[in-house]
């Protein structure tokens, strides 16, 4: 044990005492060092979630009047759709009627065309008759000598 308390007593070299405070010194130093560019990282990144931030606000304006824009435009295509959609429908009526009277037309016309025809071949079969009726007229009048030949005989001069 007394040589235990001799080494506690004995002396610290000179050295020992000085570099211990120097490194403490550098140790400190460097906590503060750290420390003052923690600081000044902390401000530069306020700083630059300062400006993040404004600029995240334009883009959040920005955003709504888009989207603003978007809904009237889609208000607007709605209202053009209905538009549409009624001129399609009286297009569609309009066709429709134009169609029902073209085929009451056609109709129309096949009827007259088929009553022309009838009167066409009744008027045919009359010229036919009458013709028939007039040649054989002719005939008997030209062999029998009667009016037709006394009132051309009086007309013609003699051969």
């Amino acid at each position: 044990m007394s040589t235990l308390a001799l080494l506690q007593v004995a002396e610290t070299p000179a050295w020992v005492g000085p570099t211990m405070a120097i490194s403490l010194a550098i140790i400190a130093a460097a906590i503060l060092g750290t420390a003052i560019a923690l600081a000044v990282a902390a401000l530069r990144l306020a700083g630059q979630a300062k400006r993040v931030g404004t600029v995240v606000e334009g883009l959040q304006d920005d955003v709504a009047q888009a989207l603003t824009s978007v809904r009237r435009l889609t208000e607007q295509g709605q209202d053009l759709m209905v538009l549409l959609r009624n001129e399609a429908g009286a297009f569609a009526q309009t066709g429709r009627r134009v169609r029902r009277k073209l085929v009451r037309g056609v109709d129309r016309i096949e009827h007259k065309l088929t009553d022309l025809e009838t009167l066409y071949d009744l008027v045919h079969e009359e010229v036919e008759d009458t013709a028939l009726e007039v040649t054989a007229t002719l005939r008997s009048a030209r062999g029998s000598g009667g009016v037709l030949g006394r009132v051309r005989r009086l007309l013609v001069p003699g051969r």
